[in-house]
């Protein structure tokens, strides 16, 4: 079983922090991206009709429908309990009644040791802010010979683009959690595999049509919560003139990517075998 610890206050305040800026955005509007990811995922991890799947930070369940469409028996689990409500209507409108919906942390998993066929993450477990727990949670619930797997942004691509900005724009805090997007680098997922060996690597894009950069601007700083949590701060600051630059950055950052009318979403998938 998982060591239940009593939470320090300063791990109370970074869950609820991560917790938070999930309320801030429009979840189901953001996941219109995920689906064609979801399907890679989940088909590079070779899901079979009958075994056990964690969805780990789970969201509105995007990766979790994808996998019980395969007949597996899928469990998702999420920090934050209006996501979940998202994903059982999700689930209702795939006619899908059976996946079990768990509120819980990344970071302290309620199951007991190999618990799991397949434990798997969709952009969910890397926002944890202890990747070191996180790591080692997914290893011990799956079982011995099975999977896991899971889709990060790479910093160097156009999700990794639009987090440097972002972090441009907030305080600096030396007590900040590491950058989620370290797990788009495949020595850093090595590092924090500790124990898995045939780890394997592979990238993909996903295609988000748009109608012009700034509609992406819009899109994103209306309805993605870190970016909207840096505009709530920029605001309180009374920092129109910021935010304008943070505009301006921000469009200069995807320009690279933008394709006639899409962006060009590079991820990293990772596949181990426990």
């Amino acid at each position: 079983m998982s060591q239940i610890n009593k939470e320090s206050e300063k791990e109370k305040s970074l869950n609820t922090k991560a917790e938070n800026v999930w309320k801030l955005g429009d979840y189901r509007s953001i996941s219109t991206m995920l689906p064609p990811i979801s399907a890679h995922l989940v088909r590079l991890l070779n899901v079979q009709s009958g075994e056990s799947v964690l969805d780990v930070a789970c969201g509105n369940g995007n990766t979790a429908i994808t996998a019980r469409r395969k007949s597996a028996k899928i469990t998702g689990i999420d920090i934050t309990s209006e996501l979940l409500d998202i994903a059982s209507e999700e689930a209702k409108m795939a006619l899908l009644d059976d996946i079990e919906w768990k509120e819980g942390n990344a970071q302290n998993l309620p199951f007991e040791d190999e618990s799991f066929d397949v434990v798997l993450s969709t952009f969910g477990h890397m926002f944890a802010p202890q990747p070191d727990l996180v790591s080692k949670e997914m290893i011990r619930v799956t079982k011995k010979g099975g999977r896991i797997g899971f889709a990060t942004w790479p910093p160097e691509l156009a999700i990794g683009s639009i987090f440097r900005v972002n972090g441009k724009y907030l305080p600096k805090n030396p007590d900040a959690p590491p950058s989620p997007i370290l797990w788009g680098i495949p020595e850093v997922v090595k590092e924090r595999l500790t124990g898995i060996s045939g780890i394997y690597f592979e990238r993909g894009t996903a295609i988000f049509p748009l109608l012009s950069p700034g509609h992406f601007w819009e899109f994103m700083s209306t309805k993605y919560g870190p970016l909207l949590k840096t505009i709530q701060l920029l605001k309180n600051q009374a920092s129109a003139n910021q935010i304008n630059l943070f505009r301006e950055d921000f469009l200069r950052a995807i320009d690279p990517y933008v394709v006639e009318n899409s962006i060009r979403l590079g991820y990293l998938l990772t596949v181990a075998r426990k």
